[in-house]
């Protein structure tokens, strides 16, 4: 039997044992002895005498042997060698089975103790590692608690970029948790302006430092001063070995109140220089409103004012004036140039808000300044949704504060300014009072500006008043020199500038003048007799000379001024009454013609005063009215109203009328009066006013009977025209043609045709009087003219004793087909309703056709409503190849009755020009 090495192929570093089921030793490797606990191993011992490892372990050997339990292994035994060296053992305990009578448990042994010198150098290694482990942590939760305890801000990247350690002053100040940042590149916290990575790649292992904007969760806007420096990390990199790969540690101070706060006063030292600066509004608020957006990050400036300032400002963009002073409207806008919001502008533009309406009514009626964090989101604000749409979101309006208000115990509001921002903003309080001093200064210099306009405008009002003056204007100097003259006495009197200052006035001064001008300037120039105490008076008639030696009346009031108790200048006003004089000269003339003129016009005219007094009246009033003289003597509206009331058809009214104008003596009025002798007077009347004042009225009386006999008669010839033509033409059609339109052709895709016949009429007539079978088929016909009628229909014409009517035209309805049918239906009622009336035994065969036509009026006598198209022969084909009594219609209008009406398939019929053809006989409806 060869040996179980051979049998077993033991790997060569491990030694074996073979027991029988009794545990003695049945065979053994070479080396085994070295394992031994004591004496040699020798074939037959039991194997605990070597091995006492294993007592107690019988029973699992059993199982083992008997295969109940597949092996066994004992772990790191010991044995103690001669040199005090110590050797390191497994054992592993399996079963053989060589045949069916050869059994054995193998034990083999491995050498174990250079593994078991590494185990216990590597637990030492482990222990010291716990003790560095251990100052390590200690050191970071030093280190975690310095960072944690720092007031500025702290973050750790990658050499890309993305982050790996944030401390709590991070997450306080911009909002977000840690494991919100840990991860994200740390741009994402610096959108706009200079990039944070950046900061790592200007100068390597050297700290860089700058500002940068970052963005808070809330979307607040924060400007921070990083410093960043790298970290050298230990980890090499894999394609050349060297340490590249860096982090970088970032820290970070909030600077933002220090920017805002430079920046308002940036904004408030720029605005005072531009207010100091700006010659009128419009120019300081052009350049005010852009200044204070670059300086406080804004992007859009709205000024909203009343009435009064879009006049200070000159400019509107408004498409409807709106001149209400309750109302605010923006006077001034503007854009950055990188931001494009033409709908929230041209809204703006066209937007007004009453006091407390909107931010800016808010604002003006409240006079505090408002931010709104959203204005996308805010109900508040009025254009919410076009600033949805245009990206903004930040608003803050403030008001623009006037003088103080005594009985109010408030300042005035002179108007609001509002700004708008792309971003999100945060409530600043001191952002609140910068515009608040800055609204102020704003409205100081608005007021200042408003009086210097307004003391401008009061001093051209004046000199224009006195140049554009229609009064001669004077300053006589005490030597009697002129010092002033207006336009119009230079322009009146023609003399020239350089004349008048040669000139004096008594060179001027007519000696025919009053006696009381005359001597008011000899006592004044020439005798130097009058002081402040001496009277004249104050309204002088004179005449003055012209260049061209003219003679000018004049009159007007005079006054002396007087300076230290001398006088020092004469003033005139003075009007030319030339004209007036000659004026009333004239005008004795004019009322004389006037007379004449109001007696013989061929109207009755009569004047009343405002108390109902006849002030005057004429002759042809007397005639009209057949007023006798005595009445009209009493001069009393009231008693020749009742004298003239019972000529009338309708007194009432008339008394009603006279009634309504005392009531309204502003109103015009006219109104047509009816005799009851058949006459009718045309009545008017108006006001009679004097200058702005009303002080009776006048009442004018034209006899129109001819003419309304005339008119009537012809109104009368028009409507028996127009009654006629819409029994030959559909009336829109008769409309067009009256509008000279001379030739009329529409399409209509969709109509339905109907012909109709009578049967057995043609031969009929051969057995009738004419007179009568005319009178027959008036009757039928008639009655199928008041069915087409009825149902809405157009007929088109008959022939014979053929009809033709079309249902869609010429205004074309969805139902044609249907009224069509409901027609021929109707048409076989009536035709049987005639027959048992008449005792005849006419019979009507009707075809019906729907589709396309053209129809309209061609020529220029005789005009006639017709159709043309293949429907219509079909339609014509539909009644002459049917049969009497029955309605045959084409397969198209089958098509579109088929949901309502019953019918009847015919056989296919061959139609002249068409061939063969599918039809249906209507039946009724369903």
């Amino acid at each position: 039997m060869k040996t179980l090495l051979q049998k077993l192929l033991v790997p060569h570093h491990l030694e074996y044992l073979a027991l029988d089921r009794d545990f003695l030793i049945q065979e053994t490797s070479a080396n085994v002895q070295r394992f031994a606990y004591c004496d040699e191993i020798v074939s037959g011992n039991d194997v605990r005498l070597h091995f006492p490892e294993l007592v107690g372990t019988e029973e699992i050997l059993i199982d083992i042997f008997e295969g109940s339990l597949p092996n066994f292994d004992l772990k790191a035994m010991t044995r103690v060698l001669e040199d005090n060296s110590r050797l390191y053992f497994d054992m592993y305990i399996v079963a053989f089975r060589n045949d069916e009578s050869h059994q054995r448990l193998i034990i083999f042994f491995e050498d174990v103790t250079d593994r078991m010198g590494l185990e216990q150098t590597l637990v030492q290694a482990t222990n010291e590692m716990n003790i560095l482990l251990s100052t390590l942590a200690a050191t970071n939760n030093y280190v975690e608690k310095i960072i944690t305890s720092m007031a500025e801000v702290l973050l750790v990247t990658t050499a890309s970029g993305k982050i790996k350690k944030v401390n709590q002053a991070a997450q306080n100040l911009f909002g977000y948790s840690d494991s919100e940042l840990v991860g994200r590149q740390i741009n994402a916290i610096a959108p706009i302006g200079q990039s944070l990575h950046d900061l790592s790649k200007q100068r390597e292992l050297v700290q860089t430092k700058g500002e940068v904007i970052c963005t808070a969760k809330t979307g607040e806007k924060l400007t921070l001063a990083f410093s960043c420096t790298p970290i050298p990390s230990d980890i090499k990199s894999i394609s050349d070995g060297t340490t590249d790969l860096k982090d970088f540690l970032y820290i970070g101070r909030d600077v933002t109140d220090r920017k805002r706060a430079s920046k308002r006063k940036v904004a408030q030292y720029v605005t005072t220089r531009i207010l100091s600066a700006s010659e009128t509004i419009k120019k300081a608020i052009s350049a005010i409103l852009p200044v204070i957006c670059d300086s406080l990050g804004w992007d859009n400036a709205e000024l909203w004012m009343p009435e009064i300032g879009e006049k200070l400002l000159s400019v509107t963009k408004r498409k409807f004036p709106i001149s209400d002073p309750n109302l605010l409207r923006c006077v001034a806008n503007w854009t950055k140039r990188s931001i494009s919001i033409p709908e929230f502008v041209e809204v703006a533009e066209q937007t007004t808000f009453a006091m407390g309406e909107g931010l800016p009514g808010r604002v003006w009626a409240t006079g505090s300044p408002e931010l709104i964090r959203d204005i996308s989101e805010s109900d508040k604000f009025y254009r919410r949704e076009i600033a949805g749409r245009s990206g903004l979101h930040g608003a803050f309006c403030f008001p623009i504060l006037g003088d103080y208000e005594q009985e109010n115990s408030t300042r005035s509001i002179l108007g609001v300014i509002a700004f708008f921002s792309c971003e999100v903003q945060c409530y600043d309080e001191e952002l609140l009072q910068t515009m608040a001093t800055i609204g102020s200064q704003i409205g100081q210099f608005i007021k200042r500006k408003q009086a210097e306009a307004a003391l401008r405008e009061s001093e051209e009002q004046l000199r224009d008043l006195f140049e554009n003056a229609s009064d001669l204007i004077q300053s006589i100097g005490a030597d009697g020199h002129f010092l002033y003259v207006n336009r119009a006495w230079r322009e009146t009197l023609g003399y020239s500038e350089a004349e008048i200052a040669k000139m004096t006035v008594f060179d001027i001064i007519h000696p025919n003048s009053s006696p009381d001008s005359l001597h008011i300037f000899d006592r004044a120039i020439r005798d130097k007799e009058i002081d402040e105490n001496t009277f004249y008076p104050d309204s002088v008639e004179a005449i003055f000379v012209t260049k061209k030696y003219q003679q000018i009346l004049l009159e007007g009031s005079i006054s002396c001024k007087f300076a230290d108790g001398q006088l020092v200048a004469i003033r005139a006003i003075l009007r030319d009454i030339t004209a007036r004089k000659q004026a009333e000269d004239a005008l004795a003339q004019s009322v004389s013609l006037l007379q004449a003129t109001f007696d013989s016009t061929a109207d009755g005219i009569l004047a009343i005063d405002r108390t109902g007094k006849i002030v005057s009246f004429n002759r042809e009033f007397i005639e009209m009215w057949g007023i006798p003289e005595e009445v009209m003597a009493l001069r009393s509206d009231a008693k020749m109203v009742a004298f003239v009331l019972n000529q009338l058809k309708d007194p009432q009214a008339f008394q009603e009328r006279i009634e309504s104008l005392y009531e309204q003596p502003e109103a015009e009025s006219y109104d047509l009066l009816e005799f009851q002798d058949g006459r009718f007077f045309e009545r008017y009347s108006e006001p009679q006013r004097l200058g702005d004042e009303i002080i009776g009225r006048v009442w004018s009386y034209h006899d129109i009977t001819e003419r309304k006999q005339a008119e009537d008669a012809l109104r009368e010839e028009q409507e028996k025209s127009e009654k006629l033509l819409l029994n030959i033409l559909p009336k829109a059609i008769a409309e067009r043609l009256k509008r000279n339109e001379t030739t009329i052709a529409e399409y209509f895709p969709e109509v339905t045709v109907l012909f109709a016949d009578i049967v057995g009429f043609t031969h009929l007539s051969t057995l009738m009087n004419p007179i009568d079978l005319v009178e027959l088929l008036n009757q039928i016909f008639s009655s199928f003219d008041l069915i087409c009628e009825r149902l809405g229909l157009e007929k088109i014409k008959t022939i014979g004793d053929a009809y033709m009517v079309v249902g869609g035209l010429p205004e074309p309805r969805a139902d044609h087909a249907e009224a069509i049918a409901q027609m021929a239906l109707d048409m076989q009622t009536e035709i049987a309703r005639f027959n048992a009336q008449n005792n005849k035994y006419f019979s009507i065969r009707i075809g019906i056709h729907s589709g396309p036509v053209v129809a309209g009026v061609i020529g220029i006598k005789k005009f006639i409503y017709d159709l043309w198209g293949d429907t219509v022969n079909i339609a014509s084909r539909m009644e002459s190849h049917g049969l009497p009594w029955r309605i045959q219609v084409s397969e198209a209008t089958y098509n579109l009755l088929q949901h309502k009406y019953l019918f009847e398939r015919r056989e296919t019929i061959h139609v002249k020009g068409k061939g063969e053809m599918t039809t249906y006989l209507l039946i009724g409806s369903k």
